[in-house]
């Protein structure tokens, strides 16, 4: 059963540093507008009007809320079931030292029906994730972050990010042995991330399934795992499966 629209809002989180601006702002509104869309269509109904989601409007609401706009700000947008856009702007710590080890990703212990609109669209009804972290076992630092897979035992994102694995590469010209980083594709059931369609359209990143097998040659072959958004951009993690 879904939720009642009234309890939930539509949910998109970027950046602000002053010499690069807002980072993906109109990319992230066009996710809005179609999640509010998406929604619709699933509930059978017209809910989250999007009109107000105009970007030199929302731009402005922004930097109205940015305290020091010489610091770097974490940038939340909620859009309620009653088109009603809010705005939060948060001023992120230091960046962390760097040789400080990367957070985890833990392998989930169980699949996730990704069918659920929930999945397609980001909004702060987060069930899905919040119950794949409730799985991390005890003894795990906080932080830690756990990387879904699907009832067809493919990968799809994680929790808080969406993910690249570092596999070989079969192209013709590739060096034998040579590693290119994969990404699962939308229809594995993962967020359309606009960190990750950026990293596609630069041909940083490629789209190809990745099945828990290959998930775990990378790790067990130390190959490298990372994660994306528009918050912390393209970073390392240490991947595991738990035995």
């Amino acid at each position: 059963m879904l939720p009642d629209p009234a309890e939930f809002q539509i949910l998109e989180t970027t950046a602000y540093a002053l010499d690069t601006g807002i980072f993906l702002l109109a990319e992230h509104l066009e996710r809005m507008q179609i999640s509010a869309a998406q929604l619709s269509t699933a509930y059978g109904r017209s809910c989250f009007d999007s009109s107000c989601l105009k970007l030199e409007s929302v731009r402005q609401q922004i930097s109205d809320q940015l305290g020091d706009p010489t610091q770097p700000h974490r940038i939340r947008m909620l859009l309620d079931n009653a088109g009603h856009l809010s705005v939060q702007a948060i001023v992120m710590p230091p960046p962390e030292h760097p040789l400080s080890p990367p957070p985890l990703l833990v392998l989930d212990s169980q699949p996730t029906d990704t069918h659920s609109i929930f999945v397609r669209c980001k909004t702060t009804f987060r069930k899905i994730y919040d119950s794949a972290v409730d799985r991390i076992p005890p003894g795990f630092a906080a932080g830690t972050q756990v990387l879904l897979y699907n009832t067809h035992g493919m990968i799809t994102e994680g929790n808080i990010a969406n993910v690249a694995v570092s596999l070989p590469v079969s192209d013709e010209g590739s060096k034998n042995g040579s590693l290119a980083l994969f990404t699962p594709p939308l229809s594995a059931g993962l967020l359309a991330g606009t960190m990750r369609q950026q990293l596609l359209n630069s041909g940083q990143i490629r789209e190809a399934p990745i099945s828990i097998d290959q998930f775990k040659q990378a790790t067990d072959n130390g190959w490298p795992v990372l994660c994306m958004n528009s918050v912390r951009g393209l970073y390392p993690v240490t991947a595991t499966v738990i035995k």
